[in-house]
């Protein structure tokens, strides 16, 4: 009995059916998975399709057979005409349907000890007390055609405040320097036009009257000034 055989048969049927029983024991079940994120966002899953068991999906559907006689044709002597070649692949059916009742043999006496059954490449299989099984699919088993090889994806968490916070910053230094430059501006006209109101008083005295006083007002403060 070569497990070695079955651990590379199994997935290569489930890569094109979702179903492959194995006689007496229940089904290898293949479902989609789409890439998920797992890691707390850090690693990107591929896509693949992912294995189950079923103790309830009982009935042989001939896969495995068929792929196990395959498998055996190949090393019978070439036939001489379709007679010959179809004797040797009924010869090499009724053998894959005894080297799979053994393996089932052989699985279910690994059950009885010690509730488990290693097939190296593909996964283990699990029994517990209520003869329930259970498949752990091993991480160097794909059976996914189209996602075959396609490594996960690390992903490193980007910062994404911090752009932010550091345009903002440049942005409010961009506006202090803006309202420094209008503040000085401001004082600077301020200043030259003190300085020349200061330089022109004499000339601006008699505008800044008429501005600010009356007739009257101006009369009395000149009488003011004459008499002082």
């Amino acid at each position: 009995m070569d497990v070695s055989l079955f651990a590379r048969l199994i997935p290569e049927l489930l890569s094109r059916h979702n179903r492959v029983s194995l006689p007496g024991v229940g089904s290898f079940m293949a479902a989609e998975q789409p890439p998920r994120l797992v890691k707390k966002g850090r690693l990107l899953k591929a896509p693949c399709r992912v294995i189950l068991f079923s103790v309830d999906e009982s009935w042989n559907d001939e896969l495995l057979e068929n792929a196990f006689a395959a498998e055996l044709n190949k090393s019978m002597p070439k036939p001489q005409d379709e007679a010959a070649a179809s004797h040797n692949l009924a010869l090499c059916i009724e053998r894959a349907k005894r080297e799979i009742a053994q393996f089932v043999v052989v699985v279910k006496i690994q059950f009885r000890q010690s509730g488990v059954f290693d097939i190296p490449g593909f996964g283990i299989l699990k029994s517990d007390d209520n003869e329930q099984v259970t498949f752990n699919q091993s991480s160097d088993c794909h059976v996914s055609s189209h996602a075959f090889g396609l490594p996960d994806l690390a992903i490193k968490p980007l910062d994404a405040m911090a752009p932010v916070e550091k345009l903002y910053a440049v942005k409010n230094r961009r506006k202090i320097s803006v309202l420094v430059y209008v503040l000085l501006g401001m004082l600077l006209w301020l200043a030259m036009l003190a300085y020349t109101a200061y330089l022109f008083r004499e000339r601006l005295t008699p505008v800044l009257e008429r501005l600010l006083y009356t007739p009257e007002e101006r009369s009395i403060i000149h009488n003011t000034e004459n008499k002082q």
